[in-house]
């Protein structure tokens, strides 16, 4: 699940099939109580007078949460999808082609091909929120390294008070040592977002104070 030709294999598979939205676990319909309020809880944190918050998904595949969150957030977003997947990118490209309208108008959404262990395009300190949904599970399947350095990426572009959430199914006796030795600190906040088919899911908040 850490290689780059399965997951190319994977989505080219379910583009022939028609399938344009394709999530592992935890739909944006299964997050939006979660991630809105969260956000609408930074935008007044920072003083927000209009300008778009950041928001970075890494490893987004072909996951509708990047356009729930454009279509139904009150406040200005900032929305870049990553993945190293071509054919997933593309396919949100072209399904974007059409977007739905936000609710507020200062919002954008686009769809970017990239490596989530690099992010030396992206400047220290520039997003708000970055959402990892799965995607440091798929990096653990081949070890630790690839994942810590999703952690250590996202935890540099945050700006001071910028979080990163973690969507997972394990368990906090597993995750929250791996979050601590990869530079998040032992202060992390998390909450079991209940089963779906038979998993416990989890979300794990990060929350950036130092550089």
């Amino acid at each position: 699940m850490g290689s780059n030709l399965t997951w190319d294999n994977i989505y080219s598979s379910r583009i022939r099939k028609d399938s344009s939205h394709f999530d592992w676990f935890c739909s944006y319909k299964d997050l939006k109580a979660l991630l809105l309020p969260l956000l609408h809880e930074m935008a007044h944190s920072r003083k927000h007078i209009g300008q778009p918050l950041h928001v970075l998904d890494l490893g987004c595949g072909t996951s509708d949460v990047g356009l729930g969150l454009f279509r139904d957030s009150q406040i200005p977003l900032l929305i870049s999808c990553i993945d190293w997947s071509k054919p997933a990118v593309l396919a949100m490209k072209q399904h974007i082609q059409e977007p739905p309208v936000p609710k507020h108008q200062d919002s954008h959404l686009d769809y970017f091909e990239g490596d989530v262990t690099d992010l030396h395009d992206i400047p220290s300190g520039s997003i708000s929120l970055v959402l990892d949904k799965g995607t440091s599970d798929a990096l653990l399947r081949s070890g630790t390294e690839r994942a810590q350095r999703l952690v250590q990426e996202a935890l540099r572009v945050l700006h001071m008070g910028g979080k990163l959430v973690q969507l997972t199914d394990e368990d906090p006796d597993a995750r929250l040592p791996f979050l601590e030795k990869a530079g998040a600190g032992p202060a992390v906040i998390f909450h079991d977002l209940g089963e779906k088919d038979g998993m416990s899911y989890y979300a794990y908040i990060v929350t950036r104070f130092s550089k």
